[in-house]
C-alpha cells in the first residue's frame, strides 16, 4: 500500500467513525476525542486533515453529497421526461429512492440518523449544512411541485413536501417495523419499502394538494 492509499485511509476512516459518532450522540455531546478513539488515530490527525470538529461535521456532509446530486438529477429527468399524468411519481421517486438506496449500507444508516439528529437539534453546524446542502434542493423540489400540481395552492405544496419529507426521514431512521412485522418488512430494503412509501408520499401529496 502507497503513503497516499494509506493517507486516503485514515481520512476515511475519520470520516466513517465520525459519522457514527454524531450519529449516536448529539453534535454538541461528541469530541474530537471519541472521534479519534473511534477511528483508531491519534487527535492530532484529525485536526490536520480536517481542522475543527464543525468542519469535520462538514466533510462528511460533502463525503456524501453525491446522493444530493443523484437526486438533483433525477428531479431534472422527471420534469422534462415524464409521460403525461406520471410527473408527480417521478418527482417523488427521485426524491425518495437515492435515499433509500444510500440507507441499505450500514454507513449510509449511520449517515441517516446523523441527519435526523441535525433536523431535531438545530446546532449551528446542522444550520450551515442544511442552507447550504438541503434548501436549495428543497426549492427545486418544491418547484417541480408547484409546475406538476398547477392547481394546487401554494400553501398545500409547501406543507405537501414538508410531510413527505417528514415520511422519509422517518423511514429511514425507525426500524422498529421489522419488530411489529415479525421480520416481514425489512426496514433497510429498499426495493421491499419503496413501492409502499412511494405511493403513500405520492397519493397523500394528490389528496393534500386537492381543490376543493
Amino acid at each position: 500500500m502507497s503513503s497516499v492509499e494509506e493517507l486516503s485511509g485514515k481520512k476515511r476512516a475519520i470520516l466513517i467513525a465520525a459519522e457514527k459518532c454524531f450519529a449516536a450522540q448529539s453534535y454538541e455531546g461528541v469530541s474530537i476525542r471519541d472521534i479519534a478513539h473511534e477511528a483508531g488515530v491519534p487527535i492530532a490527525l484529525i485536526g490536520y486533515y480536517f481542522g475543527a470538529k464543525n468542519e469535520l461535521y462538514h466533510a462528511i456532509y460533502e463525503h456524501h453529497s453525491g446522493y444530493i446530486a443523484e437526486r438533483l438529477n433525477g428531479l431534472r429527468h422527471a420534469r422534462t421526461h415524464s409521460a403525461p399524468g406520471t410527473t408527480l411519481e417521478a418527482i417523488i421517486a427521485a426524491f425518495v429512492l437515492p435515499v433509500l438506496k444510500l440507507n441499505e449500507k450500514a454507513e449510509g444508516a449511520n449517515f441517516s440518523r446523523m441527519v435526523m439528529r441535525g433536523v431535531i437539534d438545530q446546532h449551528e453546524a446542522s444550520e450551515r449544512i442544511t442552507r447550504e446542502f438541503y434548501d436549495p434542493m428543497a426549492r427545486e423540489f418544491i418547484a417541480a411541485l408547484h409546475d406538476a400540481l398547477p392547481h394546487a395552492n401554494a400553501e398545500s405544496v409547501y406543507w405537501s413536501y414538508q410531510f413527505a419529507l417528514g415520511a422519509l426521514l422517518h423511514h429511514v431512521v425507525d426500524t422498529r417495523i421489522e419488530r411489529l412485522s415479525d421480520g416481514l418488512c425489512p426496514a433497510r430494503q429498499a426495493d421491499l419499502a419503496a413501492p409502499y412509501l412511494l405511493r403513500f408520499i405520492t397519493d397523500g401529496i394528490k389528496a393534500a394538494t386537492r381543490v376543493g
